[in-house]
């Protein structure tokens, strides 16, 4: 291997659905020009660790009989040994379990939505710094080719941002194969289309609008104004499902609409990987401005391609019609391994220090601060409500 390569051990807190696209993505092959490699080492499960061993082997990871389980996270976090725990459990109890892995000196990736709300991100984040920790969000469609392409190229070309419309939705809740008893389908785990889905295309609002010069301290503060759901019904009760969420700032001028549901458009009879991957008939993210516009297909989470129409007078063809250009980043994978190694970068930057600084780092913390903002008060405008257990800091 390179000399000076940083072999980046994981810890697994919860072996999700997710957690399986995110081990196989850091199993892939790597360019022996990178500077990182990732090995699982370690998983926290509370079934039987017959069942986890299996569950390590379906994924074919070479190491798997050298990977350490633990039946409890506790005992997991306060002496294994890993650089950096990936915290996969619902959303409901993250809280919880970032802060027991914080208060244990333990660097964090932690699944989106990073919490239930924003007073609980913001605790996180100063105990991330009182401990000298780092605490990274897994948004990681903020991390793609793409997304870095279009905040650092194209947004600039577009003028002034007036709107963004956005959309992800996805029929999970009607699909054939799942429990009853599924996480998706219980409020208890944190459950509905706001807090599952619409993380998504409202952090696509905060990566265009913070990549503009107006993002400045000039800025007002965008806000939701409005927000309304269609509720599902479960065997449990009511969640919300299509649910519309509009963004304002008076000055400069912009307006947001976000849409989602986890009931339409589209077959539930599909298998998820199916589910994300079709082709749909419209856009999900549009982003216009006073010179041009942006879209991005079908799937938000994972962005490979963009078109942009320019249509400023001096981008004009002869005829007077809009000219256009494609831009594509393939992705390898599933893409998740480019926020593992923007987070694992971080870490090894900090091993690297002879002494503890006594502050610790908080990757993009300001957006998530943001988006869970405007998820708290899409929450209250549109009535939904979850639990004071969920909901409460401590």
């Amino acid at each position: 291997m390179p000399q000076g390569t940083f072999e980046c051990r994981w810890a697994f807190l919860g072996l999700s659905g997710i957690a399986e696209k995110f081990l196989l993505d850091l199993l892939l092959p790597r360019d022996t020009s990178k500077s990182i490699r990732h090995q699982l080492v370690a998983v926290s499960t509370t079934g039987p660790k017959e069942r986890a061993r299996r569950w390590l082997a379906e994924q074919a990871s070479a190491n798997a009989e050298d990977i350490v389980i633990y039946t409890s996270y506790e005992a997991m976090l306060k002496s294994g040994e890993f650089d950096i725990v990936y915290i996969s459990t619902p959303h409901s109890v993250h809280f919880e379990h970032a802060r027991a892995a914080i208060e244990n000196k333990r660097h964090v990736l932690l699944e989106k939505p990073a919490v239930m709300n924003q007073k609980q991100y913001q605790r996180l984040s100063e105990l991330a710094k009182k401990n000298d920790v780092v605490l990274m969000e897994g948004m990681w469609t903020r991390y793609f080719p793409l997304t870095k392409h279009l905040q650092q190229h194209i947004v600039p070309k577009l003028g002034a941002i007036k709107r963004v419309l956005a959309d992800y939705s996805v029929p999970i809740f009607d699909d054939p194969a799942m429990d009853a008893s599924a996480r998706f389908l219980k409020k208890s785990t944190g459950a509905g289309s706001l807090l599952d889905l619409g993380v998504y295309p409202l952090t696509w609002i905060d990566i265009v609008l913070s990549s503009v010069s107006e993002a400045t301290e000039s800025a007002t503060p965008v806000q939701v104004v409005f927000a309304n759901t269609i509720e599902h019904d479960t065997p449990f009760e009511p969640i919300d499902d299509v649910t519309t969420v509009i963004l304002s700032r008076p000055s400069p001028a912009f307006t947001g609409v976000v849409t989602i549901s986890s009931s339409l458009p589209g077959s539930a009879s599909l298998g998820l990987d199916d589910k994300l991957l079709r082709k749909k008939n419209a856009p999900s993210i549009r982003v216009q401005g006073t010179k041009a516009e942006v879209s991005i297909p079908f799937p938000p989470i994972r962005p490979e391609t963009l078109t942009v129409q320019y249509y400023s007078p001096e981008a004009l063809d002869e005829a007077g019609f809009e000219t256009e250009e494609i831009v594509t980043k393939e992705v390898h994978g599933w893409g998740l391994w480019y926020q593992a190694d923007v987070i694992a970068e971080a870490v090894r930057e900090r091993l690297a220090r002879e002494e503890a600084t006594g502050s610790g780092t908080v990757i993009g913390e300001q957006g998530t601060v943001r988006v869970q903002g405007w998820m708290d008060e899409a929450k209250k405008r549109a009535g939904i409500q979850y639990s004071e257990e969920l909901e409460r800091l401590w």
